[in-house]
């Protein structure tokens, strides 16, 4: 185990709101089979222990976190459209050259699917705004994709495998990465109704340096920047120029989220994007574009890093760093 001072976890039983102690996770029980049983996904070392035992709360922890994984949560009412955002997440793993058998990836016994990534392949260690970074981690892994960002909180519970489901009675149960794509849905739900087993994966993995970069990027120093920095970007620049067939919705979405940072009210937005749409080649039909403009009025971030962006890189612009090496 990595960190063994980082050994303890706070649990609920029968219910989110239903939080127990503080207790050493080498300790706990088999939970297969319980309803309604979470587990905070980050781990915590004395201070916690002694935060619990004086306030009889996770709640307002202030001290240092550890997670061996990084979770990422997929939900929607249709499951079919989970599946399709699990498939395009899966993608977005790869384009970063992480391998997915290194992944777990589970069923989340209801509307969704959860993806849990080795930390260590961003070089995540125990830091006080670890919940921060990790969120700024997967909203690069997960661009083009709605996700939910209210689980990179410190002290979060997240549901155990092989756990109930109270309100659809199926398990949450781990699935291959090619079963968690490819399966039907009647397939996966029907395999539901039964625990599974923790699978074998890959164990070994090639850091990521480009994660890394992001996971260890100062939060402080970046908020400053987003202040007093104008938001000009070469690379969008040279998007705004106009694409050709095929690469007109990846770049419309990262035209109109670039255009929404810039501060363009939604009205100024759509002028904008239609001069865009003008120079593609062909332009986007109507009902295309709107759908564009609606997930540009979303809070999608495409940062440097990103694979489009990055193909559009230029080491004239504000934002290059020489260490990238790109040119």
């Amino acid at each position: 185990m990595i960190y063994p001072e980082f050994k303890y976890v706070n649990v609920a039983v029968e219910g989110v709101h239903n939080r127990k102690g503080i207790y050493d996770i080498s300790k706990l029980g088999n939970p297969t089979g319980k309803k309604e049983t979470y587990c905070t996904y980050f781990r915590y070392d004395d201070e916690m222990h002694e935060h619990f035992q004086q306030k009889g709360t996770v709640s307002g922890f202030q001290g240092k976190a550890w997670a061996d994984w990084l979770p990422i949560d997929i939900d929607s009412d249709d499951l079919q459209e989970a599946q399709d955002l699990l498939t395009t997440l899966c993608r977005n793993l790869q384009d970063y050259e992480i391998d997915i058998n290194c992944c777990r990836f589970y069923f989340s016994g209801a509307k969704g699917f959860h993806v849990m990534i080795p930390s260590a392949i961003f070089q995540a260690k125990p830091q006080q705004d670890i919940h921060k970074r990790f969120r700024k981690v997967a909203l690069e892994l997960s661009k083009g994709i709605n996700i939910d960002t209210s689980i990179y909180d410190k002290t979060r519970i997240f549901r155990l495998a092989n756990t109930i489901n109270s309100k659809t009675n199926l398990h949450k149960i781990e699935l291959y990465p090619f079963e968690a794509t490819a399966l039907t849905i009647e397939d996966i739900l029907e395999r539901a109704k039964e625990p599974s087993e923790k699978l074998e994966i890959e164990t070994e993995y090639d850091i990521s340096e480009e994660l890394s970069e992001v996971y260890q990027e100062d939060l402080q120093k970046q908020k400053e920047n987003s202040k007093t920095k104008v938001r000009s970007k070469i690379c969008m620049s040279n998007l705004m120029q106009g694409v050709g067939e095929g690469e007109r919705d990846n770049v419309g979405v990262r035209v109109a989220s670039h255009l929404k940072q810039s501060g363009l009210t939604p009205k100024m937005m759509w002028v904008a994007l239609d001069e865009w749409n003008e120079s593609n080649d062909p332009p986007l039909t109507t009902d295309e574009l709107e759908r564009i403009y609606e997930q540009g009025l979303q809070d999608y971030q495409f940062g440097c890093h990103d694979p489009i962006l990055k193909q559009n890189c230029s080491p004239d612009c504000i934002f290059y760093k020489k260490e990238w090496a790109r040119f």
